[in-house]
């Protein structure tokens, strides 16, 4: 299964989480930190695989293919964080400049400070709240990390610069030769940053961010599937079916259904 583009509707997201996680490959702009007060959480980034134990904390930078997953059926207590970086500026170095090696922040590396700010952050806290105590625990965090600057290779600057751009206009015709013209390279040259950086195509690539945001409007809204098929970026609901179901293994009106039983038992 290839991995999916995950986007949320908000730019701060705070979950608390009672079980080890099970969540499949999947990339996104956020910032996000994972960590556990009890038990422990398996997870791999860029195919590393890392198990984050009670009191540590692992920090997973934007745009990099992750995914959670359960060693053991053992009851585990964790904190999940995701922040869009776009709200840290300036207050925080531009997260896409910078890479570390070890994600891992030790229980020994979590000051007093860090885990008060870990312990009192809720889900339901107003944005003005979560976004102070982010700011506190990932002021403290960055400073245990060694953080390594980016070569910045031209190939390098251009995918951020044309995935932000996808980001920011996929609901768009957007193909190979529109982007080669946008940023004035070759189709080839385009073609190898997404097989580079992704590990799949453009088609592939956008299919995965339309879906997402496709499974976004049928979970929040009442519009049609037509409608949200079109809104999403796709040219006919026949490909909308076809990519979503080949994404989530069901079809858009099954997923739309799942989501009604779900809610009219609850």
């Amino acid at each position: 299964m290839l991995p999916f583009y995950e986007i949320r509707k908000t730019d701060l997201t705070v979950k608390h989480n009672t079980y080890e996680v099970s969540f499949p490959d999947h990339m996104h702009k956020y910032i996000e930190i994972l960590y556990v007060y009890s038990g422990e959480q398996h997870i791999k980034i860029e195919n590393m695989v890392y198990c984050v134990k009670e009191g540590e904390a692992i920090i997973i930078f934007p745009d990099m293919i992750h995914s959670y997953f359960k060693a053991e059926k053992e009851k585990a207590d964790e904190l999940l964080l995701m922040c869009d970086p776009k709200i840290l500026n300036p207050l925080f170095p531009s997260f896409k400049e910078y890479k570390t090696d070890n994600p891992i922040i030790s229980k020994e590396n979590i000051n007093e400070e860090t885990l008060f700010a870990l312990n009192h952050i809720k889900p339901d806290d107003s944005f003005e709240i979560k976004f102070g105590w982010t700011c506190i625990i990932l002021s403290n965090i960055i400073g245990t990390l060694i953080l390594n600057k980016d070569s910045r290779m031209p190939i390098q600057d251009i995918t951020y610069k044309i995935t932000g751009y996808i980001e920011n206009n996929f609901t768009e015709n957007i193909t190979r030769e529109s982007l080669a013209k946008m940023f004035n390279v070759s189709i080839y040259y385009i073609s190898r940053i997404f097989k580079n950086k992704f590990k799949m195509n453009l088609r592939s690539y956008l299919g995965l961010i339309r879906t997402e945001y496709a499974a976004v409007l049928i979970r929040t809204t009442n519009r049609t599937l037509t409608d949200i098929a079109l809104e999403s970026g796709f040219d006919s609901i026949r490909t909308f079916n076809r990519v979503f179901k080949d994404i989530y293994g069901i079809s858009p009106s099954q997923f739309k259904n799942n989501i009604a039983n779900f809610t009219n038992k609850n």
